[in-house]
């Protein structure tokens, strides 16, 4: 078992889970609350991907409704589950055989996790994925993203009115 510990940009914490998903060959299980750090890490976000494109089937169990990460998991063709029950405690399995902890931690706070992680630990994994399989018995399965929903494309509909004009055709003048 590996402990990590808080750091600046939660080094620790992306190295362990980068591991893990490079390892994956056929399930993630995902439990948590938001799923933020899709919207922090480019290097979480894009070692997701690399496994939903290895063939890794990806399900994500999640209390709170941000459609921006919602639709962006449905997106990428993940099984997304949205459901009532808290878990502070967020939890990463890989084809049940390693997992991962971050332990409760302030939300959205960057360098604060704590937890650790194990390969190779069957037992302990098949337990989590138990925990997985009953969480989502309760639980809504989304089954495609709702645009309507979605923060950037609300935004992208109705610009926010800054009070002075955007209109680029003179950035070349403007960059002089």
């Amino acid at each position: 078992m590996t402990k990590y510990k808080k750091s600046f940009l939660d080094e620790d914490f992306r190295r362990g889970v980068l591991t893990l998903l490079e390892d994956a060959r056929k399930e993630a299980l995902v439990i948590t609350g938001e799923f933020s750090t899709l919207g922090y890490y480019q290097d979480l976000k894009t070692a997701v991907r690399d496994a939903i494109n290895r063939g890794v089937q990806f399900r994500v169990y999640l209390t709170e409704e941000n459609w921006g990460v919602l639709n962006k998991l449905l997106n990428w063709g993940c099984e997304v589950y949205l459901g009532d029950e808290p878990s502070k405690t967020h939890y990463l399995i890989i084809d049940k055989s390693s997992w991962m902890i971050s332990e409760e931690h302030p939300r959205k706070r960057v360098g604060v996790r704590l937890g650790e992680y194990k390969k190779g630990d069957p037992e302990t994994a098949s337990k989590l994925a138990a925990k997985f399989d009953r969480l989502i018995e309760k639980a809504h399965k989304l089954r495609k993203p709702d645009w309507t929903k979605d923060p950037l494309a609300k935004f992208i509909q109705s610009p926010v009115d800054i009070g002075f004009e955007t209109d680029s055709s003179g950035i070349d003048v403007e960059l002089q």
